[in-house]
């Protein structure tokens, strides 16, 4: 695994935790209970997102 390879992994783990916790605590606040089982799914979203938006940028930079 490369550099680049690493550190879009570390921005996507990142992204996935801080965002899944944001929405966990809203939707904790909003309703007055967790729903895990929307954990993963929100997780791999975010992280998901991370990384492609991190593969975006690293690509246009090059360009």
């Amino acid at each position: 695994m490369n550099r680049s390879e690493k550190q879009m992994l570390k921005i996507a783990l990142r992204n996935g935790v801080l965002f899944t916790l944001v929405l966990l605590v809203i939707s904790y606040f909003k309703n007055g209970m967790i729903y895990y089982n929307w954990i993963p799914i929100w997780f791999l979203f975010f992280a998901a997102t991370g990384a492609l938006r991190y593969y975006y940028m690293n690509k246009k930079s090059k360009d």
